[in-house]
């Protein structure tokens, strides 16, 4: 993964046949003239023994080759919605180069009727065009989608995943070329199990070999309509083993989960595991959203960077599925945001970001205007995913772990909680048993005036709050110590009447609310995810951290019973759903949520590692 692009570029669409749209640069067609979705249910559906191949599985994964206009989604989750065993998860995996806008997936969704109700709940949650991973939940029908939008070969060696059965779907082989070569075959085999079958309208011969080269046996089929012939294959090899490395994925572990923490953090796990049927409850001292989330008022922003490093395209996919989450819920505002710059240099900055994104960025000279930015009030949000999970208030002292789970125990030495697993995430809380985490303290000010039509932000940040009165936020100090209430007040109105004199000169001199709080940093400012590790990871990679390739590789990790997902400083709201949508999926045996470079970057263990690296 490399290069400064953030954003695909989208399709050239000629809608000029009655029988869809076809794609000019590549000269065909996106699906069949006949019947696009009886081909799709006969070549895909049928190719792949569906729904046979799903029986008895409470994990399926389907992959496809070729997105376009999701019309392959929508055939294989009606026949979920049909034909699907009463429990179990269906996840479908797809890679589009192009991906189209809303819009004209609408316009092509038209066609189908029979599907109107399926492909409504999917415009809902149309992804942007933005590269890399994009998680659409449909948890009424435990059915999941994971878009990765990028070149065939790089979203390939991105997923994580064991996948049952394939569709490929690309546009013909002698005109996209990239969509079928040796390299995305092989790929295709490595993130295969023995038996995962394949199907494609295609029998062209450099498809056949390239599959056999990789391990499939490959035979043909009669075709559908006017093609007299189209693929089925079997993979014939074994599957391959979860790869072992410093930072690898955070392996499943089943049974009852116990969350310390009623912050964004542990409601957004509540969420995921909830969704999942996992039995789950969650522990805090005070109560939902009492420390660094319960602020009166928040911003949803994204993350802004001028590159699409990994971990760039993580966290605008965090925002993005943030956004998808909030949608509807009370309290949850989707005005926009306006973002300043702070000086020269941040305007080119934000200009140049500008460029390399979407219409959902848009620079007018004088700042960034975000459409999908949002204003919240975290307390309603956090309830609101916390629903009815169980919650227990008591202040957890330590952890003790056994064979077969973990026990959580108060100040006396007496048993709150005994489950399966613990995932912490308490915020700052967790630095006790994560000492990679930073404290860092910030507070707020609510002052009497009128507040401005839309939140505007330029490091600090002003905005309605519910109530009445303008919110000015925030400080950030290192530390745990947030320091005198009166400076930092008058700090924030100097830094508003810098940035925004017309809203500072309407402000009043009464005091209407204040908080402060302490948020979890890290050292490289992103989120940490996955499994506490000790001395067992030490004595594993020890040898490995010298640069020295000993002659044994290390083995697998031992079982872990402990979990974090904490360090979200400012960006808890815009980051913890997909984090923890993640962390869910992992623990629960399913396709990652995220791409594998994102995900290493934020992974728990990079810190043990870096150290492990530094003692040499």
């Amino acid at each position: 993964m490399s290069g400064d692009e953030l954003y695909c570029q989208p399709p050239q669409l000629d809608w000029s046949q009655a029988s869809g749209p076809r794609a000019p640069d590549y000269g065909d067609l996106y699906f069949s003239a006949e019947d696009g979705l009886e081909e799709s249910r006969a070549v895909f559906l049928k190719g792949c023994d569906l729904p046979q191949d799903w029986q008895g599985k409470p994990v399926y994964v389907v992959g496809e080759l070729g997105f376009g206009t999701g019309l392959n989604a929508l055939a294989l989750w009606d026949l979920w919605r049909r034909e699907g065993p009463a429990t179990g998860w269906l996840h479908f995996i797809s890679i589009e180069k192009h991906p189209l806008p809303r819009e004209d997936a609408a316009r092509a969704f038209a066609a189908w009727p029979s599907l109107a109700g399926l492909s409504a709940q999917l415009l809902a949650q149309w992804p942007s065009a933005l590269k890399g991973a994009h998680r659409l939940i449909f948890p009424e029908d435990r059915f999941t989608i994971t878009l990765f939008q990028d070149e065939a070969e790089l979203a390939l060696g991105q997923i994580e995943a064991e996948v049952d059965a394939w569709f490929l779907d690309g546009f013909a082989p002698d005109r996209n070329e990239a969509m079928w070569s040796q390299t995305v075959f092989d790929r295709m085999a490595r993130l295969s199990r023995a038996g995962t079958r394949v199907a494609t309208f295609t029998v062209a011969g450099a498809v056949r070999r390239g599959l056999q080269q990789a391990g499939f046996s490959v035979e043909k089929r009669p075709g559908f309509g006017r093609k007299r012939e189209r693929l089925e294959a079997i993979y014939a090899g074994a599957a391959t083993p979860p790869e072992i490395s410093p930072v690898e994925r955070t392996r499943p572990c089943g049974g009852r989960v116990a969350i310390i923490g009623a912050g964004i953090a542990g409601a957004s796990l509540a969420l995921a595991f909830r969704r999942r049927g996992r039995d789950v409850v969650v522990i805090d001292a005070i109560g939902p959203a009492a420390g660094a989330s319960g602020a009166p008022a928040g911003l949803l922003t994204p993350r802004l960077e001028r590159t699409g490093r990994p971990h760039v395209r993580a966290t605008l996919a965090a925002f993005e599925f943030a956004r998808r989450t909030y949608d509807g819920l009370e309290g949850f505002y989707p005005e926009g945001v306006l973002r300043l710059p702070r000086d020269s240099d941040d305007r080119d900055r934000l200009a140049l970001i500008a460029s390399r994104m979407d219409g959902d960025y848009i620079w007018d000279g004088e700042g960034l205007w975000q459409p999908r930015a949002a204003r919240f009030e975290p307390a309603r949000l956090v309830e609101a995913l916390l629903a009815d999970t169980p919650l227990v208030i008591a202040q957890i002292a330590r952890v003790e772990e056994s064979e077969t789970g973990v026990r959580l125990l108060d100040d006396g030495g007496h048993v709150v909680v005994e489950a399966d697993l613990v995932i912490h995430a308490s915020g700052w809380g967790a630095h006790a048993v994560f000492d990679a985490l930073d404290a860092n303290s910030g507070q707020l000010a609510v002052i009497e005036g009128q507040a401005p039509d839309r939140a505007v932000v330029w490091g600090g940040y002003a905005c309605a709050v519910p109530g009445g009165g303008v919110l000015l936020g925030t400080t950030h100090v290192r530390g745990a110590e947030a320091g005198p209430l009166e400076e930092a007040i008058e700090g924030l109105r100097a830094d508003l009447a810098i940035h925004c004199p017309h809203i500072a000169a309407g402000l009043g001199a009464e005091l209407l609310q204040t908080w402060s709080g302490v948020r979890a940093v890290t050292s490289d400012q992103l989120p940490v995810s996955g499994p506490l590790v000790g001395d067992e990871f030490t004595a594993r990679w020890r040898q490995y951290s010298t640069g020295r390739t000993p002659r044994i590789k290390p083995g697998p990790p031992g079982p872990c019973r402990q979990y974090i997902l904490s360090g979200f400083g400012s960006r808890g709201f815009a980051h913890a759903p997909l984090m923890a949508e993640a962390l869910a999926g992992d623990l629960s045996g399913e396709p990652g949520a995220l791409e594998r470079a994102g995900r290493e970057c934020l992974q728990s263990t990079r810190f043990a590692w870096r150290r492990l690296k530094r003692s040499h």
